[in-house]
């Protein structure tokens, strides 16, 4: 009996060692793991009907194609799955082709999904027609001689609205600040897929931006723009103040002082402030608030999980030279759009929720920070009431100590930039209420997003959600992502779209 117990306690020695020594492996492995995971840019597919082939291409842009690739194509024909293939890393670190022999007819709708082995998945769709070769991918941008033609035909308003190019050529045009002088500020931030390129945020880096529309004309001329900065990590976030140009990048805020006089030629910007750096929803947004105070999105550094920082998923703010810092609000995964009412002082902002739960859970979120010290539920809670499967899935758990969102934007449409409308030139209707501009959805079967969106309020409450501007998405195609809104003095609203590296304006006429 004694040999039996002692052969049993080192059976179960054996087994607690192996389960060990596979736990640390796989620790290793995750370790192993690039810092971040993104799904791939864009899919496109061209069909040869005669020879009876689809060719599916692939844009992942990434530092190791053996450990962060493209693992799975699946190929369905009119909505069934007709082909899964698998990876085990992908051909190079960028763009790349498979070929698979179909069976497809005229009319044959073919459907093909690339997934990320880390996270996320881009689809692209054709449909069969009678000529050799038929292609379609994700974006439409047609530049001839640097001049952009794009369809802003397909734009459609409420009556009396019209929209036109007010800007082209700023390279990924994202967030605007305007100067009371008129200068209109823009940042930007590269793709997300190159990012994790070998060279970090990319060789040359990001540009900065300034317009001054000399001729009142209400178009930029090329000799009306000018560049302020060059090679910059991801300068997302701008604002002004005092004659000064704040600039968030991914990791510290610079600032350029007296800009106004010298945009052909600034001075070098002194840096404020020095910030935690990371890719994943760390393109800052910032701004001044009626306290003074200088505001920024910190952004989590993951889809969904703890962090000991305690500055991940926040939005801070500090005093203009970058001191005092301090947590404003918690629980906001990834804000890139905020702004103040200006009836009641208080702050407004959009937040971008999770991904992975599927095509419909969560929603993105439109929230409302009247004081300071709010927790709007990330990572447990999402669009108010849903908990984490990972991290909130107790059955004693609760939404009900978190801020519950002012209003559901729906899932994955990724509102980005936000702006209470101060101007007089359009309808009454639309001042004092909230204009949103949603990116559109990367990860969603059926896309959505990609358009303006209007958020009605009474009484300082949410009480609508309506589309004011849209087209930029067609037949589940996207050929624009509009980015962040601006209020010119004559009431026009600026609109940015960094896939086109544009500024559209919107104007109202009502005769």
């Amino acid at each position: 009996m004694l040999h039996k117990d002692k052969k049993s306690i080192s059976t179960k020695a054996s087994q607690f060692w192996t389960i060990k020594a596979f736990a640390a492996m796989m620790l290793l492995i995750m370790l192993a793991l690039p810092a971040v995971a993104h799904p791939p840019a864009q899919v496109s597919l061209a069909y040869d009907s005669q020879n009876q082939n689809l060719e599916v291409t692939t844009t992942h842009q990434v530092s190791d194609p053996t450990s962060h690739y493209v693992f799975k194509i699946d190929i369905l024909k009119n909505g069934v799955q007709v082909l899964t293939k698998e990876y085990t890393s992908q051909p190079t670190s960028s763009t790349f082709s498979y070929n698979y022999s179909l069976n497809a007819s005229k009319g044959d709708v073919l459907k093909a999904t690339a997934y990320c082995i880390i996270a996320g998945s881009k689809s692209a769709e054709i449909t069969v027609e009678d000529a050799k070769l038929v292609v379609q991918q994700a974006g439409v941008k047609n530049t001839t001689n640097g001049n952009t033609s794009l369809p802003i035909e397909l734009i459609k308003l409420p009556p009396g609205f019209k929209i036109e190019i007010y800007a082209e050529n700023l390279t990924y045009a994202r967030s605007m600040a305007l100067s009371p002088d008129g200068t209109l500020y823009v940042g930007t931030r590269r793709p997300f897929e190159t990012l994790d390129s070998p060279n970090g945020s990319s060789p040359n880096g990001s540009a900065l931006y300034a317009i001054v529309d000399k001729n009142n004309n209400n178009h930029a001329e090329a000799s009306e723009i000018y560049v302020i900065a060059q090679g910059l990590n991801n300068p997302n976030g701008v604002a002004f103040k005092d004659g000064s140009l704040y600039v968030a990048q991914i990791n510290r805020i610079i600032r350029f002082d007296d800009i106004e006089a010298q945009l052909a030629s600034p001075k070098e910007p002194v840096t404020i402030k020095e910030l935690p750096e990371y890719l994943m929803h760390g393109w800052r947004y910032i701004g001044f608030g009626p306290d003074g105070k200088l505001y920024l999105a910190m952004g989590a550094n993951c889809n969904v999980c703890q962090h000991n920082d305690e500055l991940n998923a926040t939005i801070v703010r500090m005093n203009p030279d970058g001191s005092d810092m301090e947590i404003f609000a918690k629980g906001v995964r990834n804000s890139v759009g905020f702004d103040w009412d200006p009836a009641t002082g208080e702050l407004w902002f959009t937040d971008n929720g999770r991904d992975l739960l599927g095509n419909d859970v969560p929603s993105d979120e439109l929230n409302h920070a009247p004081v300071q010290g709010l927790n709007f539920g990330f990572p447990t809670c999402h669009s108010g009431s849903i908990p984490d499967p990972d991290l909130g899935s107790d059955k004693n758990y609760t939404c009900n100590t978190m801020v519950p969102p002012s209003w559901m934007m729906g899932p994955h449409v990724a509102p980005l930039g936000m702006r209470f409308y101060t101007g007089t030139q359009f309808p009454e209707e639309y001042r004092g209420q909230i204009f949103i501009a949603e990116h559109g959805s990367w990860n969603r079967d059926a896309p959505i997003g990609y358009r303006l969106a209007l958020v009605r309020l009474q009484n300082n409450t949410a009480v609508g959600h309506e589309v004011f501007a849209e087209g930029w998405l067609q037949n589940k195609t996207a050929w624009g992502r509009p980015v962040d809104m601006q209020t010119l003095k004559d009431g026009s609203m600026l609109v940015s779209d960094d896939m086109n590296s544009v500024i559209y304006r919107i104007s109202y006429n009502s005769s």
